[in-house]
């Protein structure tokens, strides 16, 4: 019997049936796999390959051990909210579980947009359905369109893991297959036609100034988010012993995934081509084109849709599992902490985070004023999403002082293998918020930027500080 098994769980139920190796290897690789990411080394260069693989190494394996090894020794439901609260006292858990888990909510609210804006290209590439996507390309359709995905999203997860974990497994699947097709053309049209880029030319150095600061925090940014599997381990079969496994494949996949699509994609179009935003869709038109099956442009575009729907919602149903475990420990609303009887959902908690990201969602579609002020929210919660790493690498540099009999996993090299990857991952995961704070080359504003964007997290810890202070000073006066 697992530890996962001797404290059972608390958010699954009897009734909600716990999926399986390739079932959480898929949901972990909708979450924490995105082709998207492929544009953002293609508009780079080739350098990008370097540092997917440096990254890879440095921050992705440390990260992985103290995941498995953190899930051992701690089965209470929160993952990484409860890796800190353990190890570092309720204050610096509750600070890590509320930032990781507010980060989430714009990126829900982007990702949504993202996804229309993407289904709207689509539908305009179809006579049949011009007229819907040309509904999809203006605010306030979007917004409905977006609130309405939503909604489908927050009722299958309502229905417990055992539903709402196939829309995730199933667009893993597809992007899976957008990716491998990717790299399949690139080879192919390499050898036909010639590839986009001269690779055996080309600069492999990362450039050390603000848009290698940048690529490096978004590189990580990638990276990161396999501890999230472990929010869902109540829900797989076998608990640690089943995602010790998952996380090796997801790690490999996610590596070999991201150099190998961005190289594929270099192959395809030049980088002067390629862009961060437009970047996906040029090439997989640049490769439908010439294979002469440029009529296939909608369809594929629909799928890459479905891609980015699943991850945004295995996070969705992931997030909600922090908000429902602060819940159980009364540091927030306890109402948070119910579950439906029947699947053992966090209900509650899922409603309130679709409400919030409607909110936010709403706040982009009115007007310039309003806009503005979401992608500073949007800015914000890049920042935020990367400071609960430090919490967790100085929680398993802290476990090691525990006695590390029984454990399901535990990292190779016992005690000094746990501390170096703990004090490496600490430091990358500090050097990507260094770079993250620093101003695109672009800008005109430098300062003005960096001190936005610091102020957007000061303001973001100060909230949480303030909720955990007034919990604090009620619980005091009960005493």
């Amino acid at each position: 019997m697992t530890a996962g098994d001797k404290t059972g769980s608390t958010t699954g139920s009897k009734t909600s049936p716990r999926t399986g190796l390739w079932g959480i290897a898929l949901y972990g690789t909708a979450m924490n796999f995105s082709i998207r990411w492929l544009a953002t080394g293609a508009a780079t260069g080739p350098v990008a390959i370097t540092l997917w693989i440096v990254a890879a190494l440095l921050f992705l394996v440390p990260l992985v051990c103290a995941t498995l090894e953190l899930s051992a020794r701690f089965p209470e439901e929160g993952a990484v909210y409860a890796w800190v609260r353990e190890t570092q006292g309720p204050f610096a858990g509750f600070m890590t579980g509320w930032l990781y888990w507010a980060c989430n909510l714009p990126y829900f609210a982007s990702l949504l947009f993202f996804i229309v804006n993407l289904l709207g290209k689509a539908f305009l590439g179809i006579p049949a359905t011009a007229g819907l996507g040309a509904v999809l390309s203006q605010p306030m359709g979007a917004f409905w369109a977006a609130t309405a995905i939503l909604l489908v999203v927050a009722a299958l997860h309502a229905r417990g893991f055992g539903v709402g974990k196939w829309l995730p497994i199933a667009s893993a699947a597809v992007s899976v297959a957008i990716l491998f097709f990717l790299i399949w053309a690139g080879f192919y049209l390499s050898d036909v036609t010639g590839s986009a880029t001269d690779f055996a030319r080309a600069n492999y150095t990362p450039p050390f100034d603000a848009n290698g600061a940048i690529l490096w925090a978004s590189i990580v940014f990638a990276f990161g988010g396999v501890e999230g599997v472990a929010l869902m381990r109540n829900d797989v079969k076998g608990g640690v012993r089943t995602i010790v496994p998952a996380l090796i494949l997801l790690g490999l996949f996610q590596t070999i995934g991201y150099a190998g699509g961005t190289a594929a994609m270099l192959a395809i179009v030049p980088q002067e081509v390629a862009s961060r935003l437009g970047g996906l869709p040029d090439a997989l038109a640049a490769a439908l084109t010439k294979l002469h099956v440029s009529a296939w442009l909608p369809y594929l575009l629909a799928a890459a849709a479905l891609t980015f729907l699943g991850g945004m919602s295995a996070w969705f149903g992931a997030a909600a599992r922090l908000p429902f475990a602060i819940g159980v420990d009364h540091m927030l609303p306890k109402v948070l902490g119910r579950t439906d009887p029947k699947t053992g959902a966090p209900v509650v908690a899922i409603a309130i985070q679709a409400v919030l990201v409607i909110l936010i969602m709403g706040l982009s579609a009115f007007g310039a004023t309003l806009a503005g002020a979401y992608d500073f929210v949007v800015s914000m919660g890049v920042l935020t999403f990367v400071i609960p790493y430090l919490w967790m690498f100085a929680a398993y540099w802290i476990a090691q002082k525990r006695p590390d009999t029984g454990l399901d996993w535990r990292t190779p090299g016992g005690v000094t293998g746990a501390k170096i990857l703990a004090a490496l991952g600490f430091i990358v995961a500090f050097t990507a918020i260094l770079g993250s704070l620093v101003p695109s080359s672009a800008t005109t504003d430098a300062m003005g930027d960096f001190l936005k964007l610091a102020g957007a997290s000061t303001v973001l810890i100060a909230i949480g500080a303030g909720i955990y202070g007034t919990h604090w000073f009620r619980s005091r006066r009960t005493q």
